[in-house]
């Protein structure tokens, strides 16, 4: 690799690093401390493109010994209990050894005199955080790293969060496995997780030794481990099958597991670029369940509000609740609306009858142009007794006129206008027995003093007498018509009483709707800031990272 091509490498790295603190810094502000120095932690490994390898697994898997013998160096403390008990990382480079305490000291140590003191820190999980050991002569160098990590069957809370937090960390990750013990659930939970997370997983099944062919031949056996794994839809990087305590073992696959370190090592910048991919945005989706812990008690008390409006409307999604509020508005409209249509119908039949009832007739005419020749000045009848005898004829003629026009007004409208009052409220599933009375007991009185106030003084043609019909027909009508409208108004007062009471009903569900609407917006805000949080990080990070 040409020296160009290295610069432009060492760039790349650098400008990811740059993006991860700077995402890193939103974390923070967002109140994530925790990932984001996770992240913060990454950036600074990705800029001094550092590789680390770790070494994760049961407490007697052999990690320590397995990491010893690979280095040729005894720096680990290897026994039968279990050994480290936070994170030992060993890297290439001038000789130096380190211990992080929990308390923020930094202790040094002389990797060639003091190793013993070292281990012991090594296993102390309680005031030691973590310790590097740097140390030439290895395969590794100053960009390459070994992570030993806790046990993952540890029951010391410490020992798993020291595990977690290497793992970020790591560009590739070695599970070492007990022969005996490839099938534990936990084997398959931890490295589901890591696979989940993209990491590359390489398997070492350890200890093979412990084999007994006769029972079962080692074909067998590697079959039925990569089953069990394929059973969890596991697809590690690689397997491998070892042995320390009989290098010469005909399955022992410990050269080519070395063999694969290597080549990883060769390949760092590029696995290191794949995997800061990864743990990017592994930690953006910690970050979003972060922000959805913050949430948590607001979405709690909005779930528990969207269940029991839910329960009270019936709606158990938010497509349903949008559909029922639109439903109920149009009734609501309907509901508003109902009397007013109601009223114009109605209004509209009662104009139709009395438009098509015919009140005169060629009777009603002749006996209109005798009772109006009557009332012209200088009627009279007879020679003797003139007066009395006009005033009689007068009288007759208007009975004659009043005896044809109440037939007919009786025959052709009030017959059919008592009949439609009595229906009208029917249609709308009315029933009011006093409004019914009141329809049948109506009388509208036609009298010589309405058939007289009709008389236009100084008529006497006889296109008068048809126009004199028409005025006598229309002004009946009139009064009938306010009578029907006085009725209607008594069934449209009932239809806005109902109406109130259905539009109460409708406005209470309508508000329960729009509560419950509202509780799913601010769910669906609180999902959006998340995701957009997520969004606007992966957007610092750039495609690629």
């Amino acid at each position: 690799m040409s020296a160009i091509d290295i610069h432009q490498q060492e760039e790349s790295l650098t400008a990811r690093a740059a993006r991860m603190e700077e995402a890193a810094q939103t974390m923070a502000a967002a109140g994530d401390g925790k990932n984001a120095a996770k992240l913060q932690q990454l950036a600074e490994k990705v800029r001094r493109g550092e590789m680390n390898i770790a070494f994760c697994g049961h407490f007697s898997a052999g990690k320590s010994t397995m990491i010893n013998t690979l280095l040729g160096v005894n720096l680990l403390p290897s026994n039968p209990i279990p050994t480290s008990a936070n994170v030992v990382k060993i890297r290439g480079g001038e000789k130096a050894a380190r211990v992080y305490t929990r308390n923020g000291s930094v202790l040094a140590f002389d990797p060639d005199t003091q190793m013993d003191e070292l281990k012991k820190c090594a296993v102390d999980g309680d005031a030691v955080e973590w310790v590097e050991i740097a140390y030439p002569g290895t395969f590794l160098t100053a960009e390459t790293s070994l992570l030993d990590t806790p046990g993952i069957d540890s029951t010391d809370a410490a020992h798993k969060i020291a595990t977690e937090s290497a793992l970020h960390l790591a560009d590739a990750v070695i599970y070492m496995m007990d022969y005996n013990h490839v099938q534990a659930e936990e084997n398959f939970h931890f490295t589901k997780m890591l696979k989940d997370r993209g990491k590359p997983v390489y398997l070492v099944i350890n200890m093979i030794d412990k084999h007994i062919d006769f029972e079962l031949d080692f074909d067998s056996y590697k079959e039925s481990v990569e089953e069990a794994f394929a059973t969890w839809h596991i697809k590690p990087d690689g397997i491998f099958y070892t042995s320390l305590a009989e290098p010469d073992h005909p399955e022992n696959q410990y050269d080519a597991f070395r063999d694969r370190l290597m080549q990883l090592m060769a390949q760092r910048e590029t696995v290191i670029r794949e995997s800061a991919v990864h743990a990017a945005h592994t930690l953006i989706e910690e970050h979003v369940r972060h922000l959805s812990r913050q949430h948590a008690d607001e979405r709690q008390a909005l779930e528990e509000k969207r269940d029991s409006l839910g329960e009270e409307v019936g709606c158990s999604d938010r497509d349903q609740v949008m559909a029922a509020l639109q439903e109920t508005k149009a009734q609501l409209e309907a509901a508003a609306a109902q009397t007013r249509t109601a009223q114009a119908h109605m209004e509209k039949e009662l104009n139709q009858l009395l438009e098509n009832a015919r009140l005169t007739y060629y009777t009603t005419n002749e006996a209109a142009e005798r009772y109006l020749e009557s009332r012209k000045p200088g009627f009279k009848v007879g020679l003797l007794f003139t007066a009395r005898k006009t005033e009689e004829e007068r009288a007759q003629r208007l009975a004659a006129l009043l005896a044809d026009f109440r037939e007919k007004v009786s025959a052709n409208l009030d017959f059919h206008f008592k009949e439609l009052m009595a229906r009208l409220p029917q249609e709308y599933g009315i029933r009011d027995e006093a409004y019914h009375a009141d329809v049948h007991a109506c009388e509208i009185p036609v009298t010589g003093e309405f058939l007289a106030a009709q008389v236009k003084e100084g008529a006497g043609t006889r296109e008068y007498v048809l126009n004199y019909c028409q005025d006598i027909s229309n002004g009946i009508k009139t009064e009938y018509r306010r009578a029907g409208l006085a009725f209607i108004e008594r069934v449209c007062g009932q239809l806005r009483q109902r109406a109130e009471a259905e539009q109460t009903g409708l406005t209470e569900r309508q508000n329960r709707l729009q509560a419950l609407a509202a509780v799913y917006e601010e769910l669906e805000r609180l999902d959006k800031r998340e995701q957009e949080a997520a969004n606007r990080l992966q957007a610092i990070l750039g495609e690629g990272v």
